[in-house]
């Protein structure tokens, strides 16, 4: 029956002692032989270890705070075997008795027990933080054991950005303590975005991780928390907009600006300290407006950002501009007109001459046999 430490049947408790003081006075000499040589438990688990001995002896057994085996002649080996293991700390001691000395080996036994809970909040006790700024988070981890082989893991999202081994360990216990303690690790962090800065919101978490060597359960045993979701803050940016603006008189223009912030900034424009109506962050410059530095304002609870537009009002040339073509048009068409008509009188129209013309009379008609009258073209 498994009994507590501070419970060992008086007997047990004397055999202990007399074991012990035996081996400060004699020297091991690898007589035994421990399968395995060391053992990590979880609590409650049960645990089953065999001693061989190698050498000729009377006899053998386990001295151990629960379930020893006595004292046993002629065997080969023994089994220190528990059905549940509940003690924390005890390091059970395998012997064997040859003729004037006493071989012992001890064994290695490691409890573990993971944490009842792993938790992570803001010391600071809020959900929002600015951004540029820095906060304590902590993580409280609850019944955990053996603290000597703990670690504190932190994460943001899934990169781990630090691991504490310098953590509090709560109630006043030792760091040496074998059963099970309650610990606070804490953390201090700068309000991030996330790398790409295009999310605002963010996620902490925290992890106990047992590292209980090469005999325990692979990989090691680790209990992470829930991940605790923070709203990073941060003070407007415009969006990039023109500097420049060239408006026509007499027509209207329009002026637009957006801007990323957390919480969603509040847009105005303004011209000579007056905030102009606007819609949706637009102002639409009317035939009445005058030119100048125009000044568009984002504002949130963290900052403010300002980008200046200059708008330039230019005269509207167009109607000039048109009337001077029309009459160009019209002159080039008329120069041609005169032109092509000279051209045509003196090149298309000849004088000639009627000079040496045989007429005939027949029947009253100026023709010969159907052919027409020759000419003689006259020199210019």
């Amino acid at each position: 029956m498994a009994m507590e430490w501070g419970r060992w049947p008086a007997l047990a408790a004397r055999r202990l002692v007399l074991v012990a003081a035996i081996c400060a006075f004699t020297a091991a000499d690898g007589c035994l032989e421990l399968h395995p040589p060391r053992v990590v438990v979880r609590h409650g688990d049960p645990v089953s270890v065999n001693c061989t001995v190698s050498t000729d002896h009377s006899s053998m057994g386990w001295a151990a705070p629960v379930d020893e085996v006595p004292n046993t002649p002629d065997v080969q080996f023994v089994t220190w075997r528990v059905e549940s293991l509940t003690i924390w700390d005890l390091r059970p001691l395998c012997y064997a008795n040859r003729p004037g000395k006493q071989c012992m080996e001890r064994l290695s036994v490691t409890v573990y027990k993971p944490p009842d809970s792993v938790s992570v909040s803001s010391v600071n006790s809020t959900d929002s933080m600015v951004e540029g700024s820095q906060y304590q988070l902590k993580c409280e981890i609850q019944n955990i054991a053996p603290v000597q082989n703990l670690t504190v893991k932190w994460y943001k999202g899934d990169t781990l950005v630090h691991e504490d081994r310098d953590y509090v360990i709560k109630d006043g216990k030792s760091d040496r303590e074998k059963a099970p303690v309650s610990v606070a690790s804490i953390v201090l962090i700068t309000a991030n975005r996330t790398t790409n800065r295009t999310d605002d919101n963010v996620q902490y978490s925290c992890g106990a991780e047992l590292d209980l060597g090469p005999e325990a359960p692979q990989p090691p045993l680790a209990v992470k928390s829930t991940p605790l979701n923070i709203t990073v803050h941060y003070k407007p940016t415009i969006n990039p907009i023109v500097t420049d603006l060239h408006v026509i008189h007499g027509y209207s223009a329009v002026l637009n600006c957006s801007a990323k912030g957390n919480p969603p900034p509040d847009i105005v424009w303004i011209f000579n300290g007056r905030q102009l109506p606007t819609e949706d962050s637009i102002y639409t410059i009317s035939k009445t407006d005058d030119e100048g530095n125009y000044t568009c304002r984002a504002n949130n609870s963290v900052g403010i950002h300002e980008e200046t537009v200059r708008v330039i009002v230019t005269e509207n040339y167009m109607p000039l501009i048109a009337g001077i073509l029309v009459v160009l048009v019209l002159a080039i068409s008329l120069a041609f007109c005169v032109i092509y008509s000279i051209y045509y009188k003196n090149k298309k129209m000849g004088h000639y001459s009627l000079k040496n013309v045989k007429l005939c009379t027949q029947n009253g008609n100026v023709a010969q046999n159907g052919n027409s009258l020759p000419m003689t073209r006259l020199p210019e």
